[in-house]
């Protein structure tokens, strides 16, 4: 795999696990000992950590909001390729929003952050603390999205990427699968 398919696979992934139980509790907390290192978990733990993460994820950009940017930006990259109009833009956005979302694959419902556990040297609390910038970084991405700067996605498309920050730096140097950090 690429690293651009890699990339938007770890975005969608932290999507889908931004958007499972709402929880009112601020930052990730997994109640894994936060100096555990990932390729000690167990399989129990592995899941709690992954039951955790889409809690979180819920909390920082609820399902509906994940799907609105989604929307506004696949109507903002078609509507750059049509002709570039707010309107136009305006009613991708709308139509998207008006479709039903998919129902889940039998078999979804397995978590999966795209970490490869088994090589993961970073602790839970390193773990945790990127995936709470990471989440912050790309609630306010999705909510950065809007039809009315049309004029200036022309010269710069909006993307998905986001730059590893201090605490996704440290932990993708123990494990390198953390946030779509490749590997």
């Amino acid at each position: 795999m690429t690293p651009a398919p890699r990339l938007l696979t770890a975005l969608i992934a932290l999507g889908l696990a931004l958007g499972a139980c709402k929880d009112d509790d601020t930052g990730l907390d997994s109640g894994i000992d936060g100096a555990k290192k990932g390729d000690q978990l167990t399989d129990d733990e592995r899941t709690q950590f992954c039951e955790a993460a889409d809690a979180y994820g819920e909390q920082v950009l609820p399902d509906s909001e994940f799907q609105a940017g989604m929307c506004t930006l696949k109507a903002i990259t078609d509507a750059l390729a049509a002709d570039g109009s707010p309107e136009t833009c305006d009613i991708l956005r709308k139509s998207c929003l008006a479709e039903d979302e998919p129902e889940p694959e039998p078999g979804d419902a397995t978590c999966d952050l795209g970490i490869d556990w088994g090589s993961c040297q970073a602790t839970i609390a390193e773990i945790e603390a990127c995936y709470e910038e990471f989440g912050t970084s790309f609630s306010t991405r999705m909510r950065s999205f809007t039809c009315s700067k049309m004029a200036e996605y022309a010269d710069n498309p909006p993307t998905l990427d986001i730059e590893a920050g201090p605490d996704c730096s440290i932990a993708r140097a123990e494990c390198p699968s953390v946030m779509g950090g490749g590997g």
